[in-house]
């Protein structure tokens, strides 16, 4: 039995929806009595929409980046919440940026405030604001910070600052249109790690295929491959790219 685990955006979905050549590819894969395993930095409430309308199963669903794990029935194996102390005043500095909103996740579900209602939000820009700011951190308990961006330059410098002002309490990622921001030590190579062990798989077995910056330390740690779309540097850190996961799977099988 082997793992393939794979990125959501971009990766696996980057069409409107999941194209029926990877999921014919996803049920060969599994029906040869592998394991199949999303690894996103999506929440659990956005990825179970994502699940509902593209008709796939996954056996294991890693979370937020590495920091929430869910097994395929959707039971809750894992979740890492931020220093709250820290995300407060992380969320100060967030209310300065250039940004057009930021999302808080809670392990589960997430919620968008809007910083500049004047920008068009790529990321979130479909998505309301139910709550208000102070509601919404009456709660106490915030799994990961998501800020919306449309700058790369902006995303790189944001996650240059936060990993090294609240360096050993926070980790931020650049991904498309945004950084992603989980406790220290959260990465979809520890969330992977957690899903492999718990499975009774070793490394050796596990594989992975992301298109992105925050997919690189999967990718590094295990048998990491990428799309045709992923930058360079992600590239160049693979040991094969591929078209698409469909591709990817095929060539497994073989």
């Amino acid at each position: 039995m082997k793992l393939l685990a794979s990125d959501y955006d971009g990766t696996l979905r980057y069409e409107p929806k999941v194209v029926k050549e990877d999921l014919d590819a996803l049920k060969r894969w599994q029906q040869a009595g592998n394991l199949f395993v999303v690894v996103t930095g999506r929440s659990m409430e956005s990825f179970m929409q994502e699940l509902k309308e593209n008709d796939f199963q996954c056996d294991f669903i890693v979370l937020n980046n590495g920091g929430v794990i869910y097994d395929g029935s959707g039971k809750c194996l894992k979740v890492r919440y931020l220093d709250f102390d820290k995300a407060m005043e992380l969320i100060e500095y967030i209310r300065t940026l250039p940004c057009a909103s930021y999302v808080l996740n809670d392990g589960y579900h997430r919620h968008r405030v809007v910083i500049d209602a004047s920008q068009k939000d790529l990321k979130y820009g479909d998505m309301p604001q139910e709550k208000d700011e102070k509601e919404i951190l009456e709660g106490g308990k915030i799994a990961q910070i998501v800020i919306s961006l449309s700058d790369d330059e902006l995303a790189a410098s944001i996650v240059r600052y936060i990993n090294e002002q609240f360096s050993g309490f926070i980790q931020a990622y650049a991904n498309r249109n945004c950084v992603d921001i989980v406790p220290v030590g959260v990465s979809k190579a520890e969330g992977l790690a957690y899903v492999a062990y718990y499975a009774g798989l070793s490394e050796e077995d596990v594989y992975a295929i992301g298109d992105s910056y925050n997919d690189l330390p999967m990718i590094q740690e295990f048998h990491g491959f990428s799309v045709m779309s992923a930058p360079e540097k992600i590239k160049e850190s693979s040991k094969q790219v591929y078209l698409s996961v469909a591709d990817c799977i095929d060539d497994l099988l073989k």
